[in-house]
């Protein structure tokens, strides 16, 4: 048995492959971070060679990062799809390259519809989720479409599809963090050890200087520290704020993907210009402005901008303009988005309004032209008889209305017809650290701030040209007639003191949007820096105030709102609102 036995090698086992999950978890994290990097800027060197299609090095920049894709996708669970795409793409260049073709229209739409699919297919691979029957059946097409190009005189001519590719999918990262570069961190690190050391002087100062003994000393000790300690925090401010901002041409990065789609789709030549994209602006506010700023885009390519024939026809350059300016100005992001196509149809606007019952017929002469292009933000609202992927299920303009709800903003249509329409929108920069300048008033028992960035003008109301109108009182000043009331009169829209008393008070005038009101008070006490805390339930909130903030001295201080006050003191009509502007 022995024998027998020993005719059997047990020790020549087959080998058994051990799977460090681990070790393919980390390599998949690698490709995804990777990854991320490369497709962000994919689409901008795919559009860069639209315009320069003969650019050897910006080839050879596109190639080394779709090689990087399939390379690293290799060892990724279920990448294969994805990697072969890539190969085929890499193979193109290579194509490209070789026979020194220049890179034509035709090959740039493959390129950017390979460049959404390999999103797609990245995405899902790192949210572990299987493909839907749509995206794979896209992916094999366009992977099968690569070998039916042909090199005709000089342009690539791609295999025409009977499938309509779908919209491009906006690739989204699931980490809405930030990015903290080097000299950011150095800069914390720096601020850090600045407190360190403020932290040990103070220490220093109360173990070491008897302030009973030493009252010069001890108070020049004391100043040193409170400068030294504000100048740290306001630099610590700005830098926190600083972190949590990037470029508005950073933000608009997919703009220019999307408009070219769009005008590709509809067969119209549409070219797109970008000013202020140096603007630092607030991230989660560019993202919010990135696609309120697509659904205008869409819509000005399919309503506004006429086709090439049609402009031809009116005189007009066969390539139409749509163009974004963004600048800032007190606290306050100013964007403009306009078009040089046919403009708003006023009276179809109208007519779709009565029909779906968003104004009756007698109301209609109250409405200024604004007021009717107004109508387009509403959800559901279309003028378009028939639903195209672009637009015509009055889905996207109500978007924009809520992006600027959202932010408490404002917009204005300026239409010019057969010129084009120009959308104006007025975004307050979101404070996520909720400190204010503000200018400290007493009236009653009471102390209100109000936000240095309303205030326009201070005075005593000695003298002032007051004046009594329904109820109401009103003072000239910078050729204006401006309301002038306090808290409790512009609750009740009623005047409460005599021409006396008001002699004896203070006035505050803020300048809010383009209209100007007068804040009585009893006195002007200061000007300070608040956090300003939301109300909660020991302290209700109050009409015509943002929030709280409590002083040194413990006393509460109520943070105004100069919007709210603005709707307060207007409210019920616009005639006063009119003459203050």
């Amino acid at each position: 048995m022995s024998d027998e036995k020993s005719e059997f090698n047990f020790g020549e086992q087959e080998p058994v492959i051990v799977i460090d999950f681990e070790q393919v978890e980390q390599v998949s994290k690698v490709f995804f971070e990777e990854a991320k990097e490369i497709l962000e800027d994919l689409d901008e060197l795919i559009l860069r060679l639209e315009n320069d299609p003969t650019n050897i090095d910006q080839i050879n920049l596109l190639f080394r990062k779709v090689h990087t894709i399939k390379g690293s996708v290799g060892a990724v669970p279920g990448g294969q799809l994805l990697g072969s795409l890539a190969h085929e793409f890499e193979a193109l260049l290579t194509r490209i390259k070789r026979e020194e073709r220049p890179v034509t229209k035709e090959c740039v739409d493959l390129f950017l519809k390979s460049s959404r699919i390999i999103k797609v297919l990245a995405q899902s691979l790192r949210d572990k989720r299987e493909l839907y029957p749509e995206e794979l059946s896209e992916a094999i097409e366009l992977i099968s479409s690569y070998g039916g190009f042909e090199f005709l005189d000089g342009h690539v001519a791609p295999e025409k599809s009977a499938s309509r590719v779908p919209a491009a999918v906006e690739a989204q990262s699931s980490d809405d963090g930030v990015w903290l570069s080097s000299k950011q961190m150095n800069e914390f690190l720096k601020l850090s050890g600045e407190l360190l050391v403020l932290k040990n002087f103070f220490q220093m100062m109360n173990q070491t200087v008897n302030f009973r003994i030493q009252p010069e000393l001890f108070e020049r000790r004391q100043v040193d520290f409170s400068q030294n300690l504000a100048k740290i925090c306001d630099v610590f401010q700005n830098q926190v704020q600083t972190v949590r901002k990037e470029t508005a041409s950073e933000s608009f990065h997919g703009l220019h993907l999307i408009i070219r789609q769009a005008s590709t789709e509809l067969n119209k030549s549409v070219q797109w210009n970008l000013t202020g994209g140096d603007l630092p602006i607030d991230k989660s506010l560019g993202k919010d402005l990135y696609e309120a700023m697509v659904h205008l885009a869409r819509n000005s390519i399919d309503h506004g901008v006429e086709d090439q024939f049609e402009r031809a026809l009116q005189g007009k350059a066969s390539t139409g303009t749509l163009s974004l300016d963004i600048a800032e100005k007190n606290n306050t992001i100013f964007v403009t988005f306009k078009d040089d196509g046919k403009g708003l149809d006023k009276e179809r606007i109208l007519q779709i309004a009565l029909k779906s019952g968003l104004v009756q017929e007698e109301n209609v002469a109250t409405l200024s032209d604004e007021d009717i292009y107004k109508f387009i933000f509403n959800a559901g609202f279309s003028t378009k008889e028939k639903v195209t992927t672009i637009s015509g299920r009055g889905v996207g303009m109500d978007i924009v209305q809520h992006t600027v709800d959202k932010y408490k903003g404002r917009i204005r249509i300026e239409n010019s017809p057969g010129q084009g329409a120009c959308f104006k929108l007025e975004i307050p920069i979101p404070q996520h650290i909720m400190v204010e300048s503000a200018l400290l008033c007493t009236w009653q028992d009471y102390q209100f701030a109000v936000p240095l960035t309303s205030v326009a003008h201070i005075s005593s109301c000695e003298e002032l040209q007051i004046t009594h109108v329904n109820h109401l009182r009103y003072c000239q000043f910078s050729g204006l007639t401006v309301p002038i009331m306090n808290y409790s009169e512009i609750l009740n829209l009623k005047t409460s003191l005599n021409e006396e008393q008001v002699r004896q008070c203070a006035v505050v005038f803020m300048k809010i949007k383009d209209v100007l009101i007068a804040f009585l008070v009893d006195r002007i006490d200061a000007q300070t820096d608040l956090v300003v805390k939301p109300f909660g339930k020991v302290i209700s909130e109050q009409r015509g105030f943002k929030g709280i903030s409590i002083l040194a001295d413990e006393k509460i201080t109520y943070i105004v709102d100069p919007e709210q006050i603005l709707d307060l003191m207007f409210v019920g009509g616009t005639e006063n609102r009119q003459e203050a502007a």
